[in-house]
């Protein structure tokens, strides 16, 4: 392929139309409203995913995942209307076949033609969120499509959501959305007080139906990924985090997932690295999920 490819795997694979497993580059940079670079984030999560371990030790096997690479969407010359109904025409294409669709972004904008997709082709009845920041805005900077809105527009679709390792929030979120209990929030300071698994159990509890996952990259503490827009500190652990998605894939239906709003820092590959090695650990742990 002249086009890089996720993880180091045989060619012949990453093209392969039928792999159960698809990648979904998405560079898609609108509405950023801090730090930018997100754009150039999935092709810097495809080159440094060359770069993981072809063996994952916490199963103790291979990396056996069989998973195609797809173009990256185009969005130049689109308006915001016109890029989220093209990401949502290239997943539900790979999504009606049943294929388990690990997008990569991008802003967070890009989520809801996700979900929307999903929606449709396996009933999604909840999107997991982590992250570090609520995203229940209805508008920001003049715009409904804005990355801080991702899970408002996912709201808009009919599903629960379901938010963790959150520490940032607007005064209106917190009074519309998380003071009344209209959605739950697992909050990373509280995440932090629990040295056991009883949060994993807790946020498990309250996933229903088919589950999307949403990761932005800014869920984990900016010590160990520095380059996002919005780095938060008191983010969540590496282990936090793959604790958390072993155990929600294993208790339940999975059917999707992205990671986005990695921005690439010049001279540093910490965070493109993170990002590619937890889309490696998540696609095993979801094709090894009933071993």
């Amino acid at each position: 392929m002249t086009a890089p490819f996720f993880l180091d795997i045989d060619p012949r694979i990453a093209a392969d139309p039928d792999a159960p497993y698809c990648v979904l580059p998405l560079p898609y940079e609108r509405t950023v409203s801090y730090g930018g670079g997100t754009g150039q984030g999935p092709a810097a999560i495809l080159r440094a995913s060359h770069e993981v371990e072809d063996f994952d030790e916490r199963l103790k096997r291979p990396l056996d995942v069989a998973v195609q690479t797809l173009p990256p969407v185009p969005f130049e010359g689109s308006s915001e209307p016109e890029a989220m109904a093209a990401i949502e025409q290239v997943a539900a294409r790979e999504m009606k076949r049943q294929r388990f669709v690990l997008a990569l972004g991008g802003e967070h904008a890009v989520t809801p033609p996700l979900v929307k997709a999903a929606c449709k082709a396996f009933g999604v009845k909840t999107v997991l969120q982590l992250d570090a920041h609520a995203d229940l805005r209805d508008a920001y900077g003049g715009s409904p499509n804005s990355h801080a809105c991702a899970m408002r527009r996912c709201r808009d679709l009919g599903v629960n959501t379901v938010h963790v390792g959150i520490r940032s929030c607007s005064a209106a979120e917190y009074r519309e959305w998380i003071e009344p209990g209209r959605t739950t929030v697992f909050w990373a300071a509280d995440i932090h007080t629990d040295t056991g698994s009883a949060w994993i159990d807790a946020v498990s509890a309250v996933l229903t139906g088919p589950v999307y996952c949403s990761i932005d990259i800014d869920v984990f503490d900016p010590s160990l990924v520095p380059g996002t827009g919005t780095p938060d500190p008191g983010g969540l652990t590496w282990q936090q985090v793959t604790r958390l998605i072993r155990t929600v894939v294993r208790r339940h239906n999975v059917v999707a997932a992205d990671i986005v709003e990695v921005a690439p820092i010049a001279g540093s590959q910490v965070s493109e690295f993170v990002a590619a090695r937890l889309g490696a650990r998540l696609l095993m742990e979801h094709l090894h999920r009933t071993d």
